[in-house]
């Protein structure tokens, strides 16, 4: 009877360990994860519409876009961070601003995926009769090889001028999407032995992962 109640003892003590063990492992799992970060540096053209304040007249233009910005790791289902964001309309001028930024873990990762931003703009152009320091809100939609769709739209003002009223569409292609956070579907033909914060894992793998764990230290 001695012999098994010590026995018994020892398993007890094993077990709040054992979970100790288990969960300084995940939490150091999730720190290194927290390490890595999501990247986006890209570009394209479309169209705009910009309104003229000062006359009421609706003035459409070619406008060329880029932005680059860092999130949070790219594992996870939700990404956000902050991005540079310009906008050049042609014979008209440059918008340049900055901008929140939320995304789906698969936008980050370079697949299909969605990103909302929202910032403000220094619009120094044509007298400010187009707006002045306008609110900015974008959405694009990312697809594998680094290509996106953004629209975006300029409204109000953050100063006492005139509000600006104007949105544009254009065809992108983020050059970190396509290279260094790329994964998935795409490595079939072009494999990404090292994509920024790793690949993601199998659904269930960190779970079976922390369950042998637990296991192994119960049976020592």
């Amino acid at each position: 009877m001695r012999a098994e109640s010590m026995v018994g003892r020892a398993a007890m003590n094993k077990t709040p360990i054992a979970f100790g063990l288990a969960f300084a492992a995940a939490s150091l799992s999730g720190r290194e994860a927290r390490a890595d970060v999501s990247s986006w540096m890209g570009g394209g053209a479309g169209y705009a519409l910009e309104r003229n304040r000062v006359i009421g007249h609706d003035d459409f233009a070619t406008a060329f876009t880029y932005s680059f910005g860092v999130g949070s790791s790219p594992l996870k289902p939700f990404v956000f961070g902050g991005l540079f964001r310009g906008t050049t309309f042609v014979d008209l001028g440059t918008d340049l601003g900055v901008a929140l930024r939320g995304a789906t873990g698969g936008f980050a990762r370079g697949d299909w995926g969605v990103a909302i931003d929202a910032g403000a703009l220094w619009r120094g152009w044509r007298g400010s009769s187009y707006g002045a320091w306008p609110l900015q809100g974008v959405v694009t939609v990312g697809a594998p090889w680094g290509f996106q769709l953004a629209v975006g739209t300029e409204l109000g003002t953050l100063t006492g001028g005139l509000s600006a009223r104007g949105g544009f569409a254009a065809l992108e292609i983020d050059l970190l999407r396509l290279t260094v956070m790329r994964q998935g579907a795409t490595e079939q033909w072009w494999p990404n032995p090292a994509p920024a914060g790793g690949h993601e894992p199998p659904q269930g793998a960190a779970l079976t992962r922390t369950s042998g764990f637990c296991s192994s230290a119960l049976i020592e």
